[in-house]
């Protein structure tokens, strides 16, 4: 476990592990691309990459499945505004679906933090539940919304508290039948490189050079080269 993580800023966190810590800056890159640079390439790698890891994701940490919504739910306000990008946009929310059934299929049990996450946040999940091109992978996490659903609403007392809704998640987990979601191929991302990888590569590096290196370029003299 990593302990005093202060170069991360966006809050606070005590205690976090390793993959934890790469799934937050994994999320939060796709979201800053998705808002401000729109490059296609990078936000399609980083959930490429999400999506390898997604079926040994385990005790992830209560902020990482909240921002793993959170990119969700991004993606979909930019979806339902999206024009020429839509493509682009469904594809991105299509790998995130995946991604979160992924975890839920093989992990479920380790994850009750993802579980409550999707409880809280169930009803960003409602555009999609009819679309084509998501609804199969939306009907698994359905299932394990109303799964836990209902166990929570046979609970004699019924509680607000976080800890004691948590808790009965965990409990409710335990009885979770394994083979209860449709099973979908494995996840697996591969890295193509094309037949000549410089020609997108060396004016990308130049272009991030120029923007962040705080050396001044003649812009210009570059595109001439």
């Amino acid at each position: 476990m990593l302990k005093g993580i202060t170069w991360y800023t966006e809050r606070m966190i005590p205690e976090i592990s390793l993959g934890g810590l790469m799934i937050l800056v994994t999320t939060r890159t796709v979201q800053y691309n998705l808002l401000k640079m729109r490059d296609k390439y990078l936000h399609t790698n980083c959930l490429a990459a999400l999506a390898n890891m997604s079926a040994e994701f385990t005790q992830l940490h209560p902020y990482v499945c909240q921002r793993l919504v959170g990119l969700f739910e991004v993606l979909a306000r930019t979806h339902a505004r999206a024009n020429n990008e839509l493509s682009a946009v469904e594809e991105a929310l299509r790998i995130l679906l995946e991604v979160i059934n992924s975890c839920l299929s093989n992990q479920l049990i380790h994850n009750t933090n993802l579980v409550y996450t999707l409880l809280y946040k169930r009803e960003v999940f409602d555009p999609f539940r009819k679309h084509p091109a998501f609804q199969d992978v939306v009907q698994n996490i359905d299932m394990v919304i109303e799964y836990f659903s209902s166990k929570l609403e046979k609970e004699e007392e019924q509680s607000g508290d976080v800890n004691t809704v948590l808790a009965r998640v965990q409990h409710a987990a335990l009885q979770w039948p394994r083979n209860r979601l449709k099973k979908f191929p494995e996840l697996k991302f591969k890295y193509v490189e094309e037949e000549k990888p410089e020609e997108f590569f060396v004016p990308y590096v130049w272009t991030l050079v120029a923007q962040f290196s705080g050396l001044h370029f003649d812009a210009f003299s570059l595109k001439q080269s």
